[in-house]
């Protein structure tokens, strides 16, 4: 029995992907620039949208998991950054009743290949929403776009980057970002224990004070509980 239990543990492995550990089945890229960033798509099926992000190190290599895909079937592409600051009208966005659409200011926005992609993306660098610009001036110096759903975004410094569709046919040509300012939704933590409401397990218990992402609650001010 207990050797059955071994195989079907192994074959587990292979079966599901995502939890293959890397080294035990992963894909290594050589002959890249050092310490360059490099987007990777799965182009395999049955999901093609699968999106990773690596740098190479000093010797222009990099490792990654194979999720189950044939190696072969991993496109990279290097990540280009003209890291301009560019700027946003409106600059401060009042949450409750945001604008319909932005303004982007700047240069080098091209349409070449597609619309550039806009991106908001909050003061941790998380992704609240994107959307893609629907005009751009003949300069390549100013685009519009609509604003993307902020009902889960607080009151904060949010940033705008700007990212090119180039020849790859992919993304990958950042041109830089604007930074705005939103109000009138204050994050609030009702029990004050340090935890916000968003991100607390149980919002008006003080004792429980971990992040529910982190599958466990608690932080021994009580026993462990386990997140619901």
């Amino acid at each position: 029995m207990k050797k059955i239990l071994l195989v079907l543990s192994l074959s587990l492995l292979v079966i599901l992907p995502g939890c293959v550990p890397l080294g035990l089945n992963s894909c290594t890229k050589t002959g890249l620039v050092p310490g360059g960033n490099y987007m990777i798509i799965y182009n395999a099926s049955p999901d093609p949208r699968i999106m990773r992000f690596r740098t190479a190190d000093a010797n222009g290599t990099f490792s990654i998991p194979s999720h189950g895909y044939n190696c072969t079937t991993l496109a990279v592409y290097l990540l280009s950054n003209s890291n301009l600051a560019l700027s946003a009208s409106p600059s401060s966005v009042y949450l409750p009743s945001p604008p319909g659409t932005a303004t982007v200011t700047g240069q080098s926005f091209d349409t070449t290949y597609g619309m550039p992609k806009v991106d908001y993306l909050d003061g941790n660098g998380y992704l609240i929403g994107s959307v893609y610009a629907t005009s751009v001036s003949g300069g390549g110096t100013s685009l519009q776009a609509n604003v993307p759903d902020l009902s889960d975004a607080y009151s904060g410094t949010y940033q705008i980057k700007v990212t090119n569709k180039t020849s790859s046919g992919q993304y990958v040509h950042i041109v830089g970002s604007a930074t705005v300012t939103a109000w009138g939704r204050d994050r609030v933590d009702s029990d004050g224990d340090g935890w916000y409401d968003d991100e607390d397990c149980d919002p008006w218990d003080p004792y429980l004070t971990n992040n529910c992402g982190g599958e466990y609650c608690g932080g021994g001010q009580e026993p462990i509980t386990v997140c619901p």
